[in-house]
């Protein structure tokens, strides 16, 4: 994926509270958080370890535009708050059995 240029307004809004940078799973339609951060996600600061450069490093790492549009911020995420007809991850992560199945290939209506 190609990097959007940091955007001041998008800096301003963040929380930085890492919760969209956890791994999800697009199961029937919906977007499901795993139990499973980034590997770049420095899971006590909450913080990118290498933002400034995370679309080169992690080419699945999304910009806000991507992630609006393919709902990866929780509801209450100050990016996804008032778009219209945002559909943020379910909350209830999957659990690391179905993760483990779906990654075995045993679900496949993904």
């Amino acid at each position: 994926m190609q990097e959007t240029p940091v955007d001041a307004n998008h800096e301003a809004k963040c929380k930085r509270c890492g919760r969209c940078c956890y791994n999800k799973i697009v199961y029937r339609g919906r977007m499901f958080y795993t139990p499973f951060p980034c590997k770049y996600l420095d899971e006590q600061t909450r913080l990118c370890r290498v933002y400034e450069r995370r679309h080169q490093v992690n080419p699945d790492c999304l910009s806000v535009e991507q992630g609006l549009k393919l709902g990866v911020f929780p509801a209450d995420c100050p990016y996804a708050q008032g778009v219209p007809n945002y559909r943020a991850p379910v909350v209830n992560q999957i659990s690391s059995e179905v993760v483990r199945l779906i990654g075995a290939g045993k679900i496949s209506d993904l």
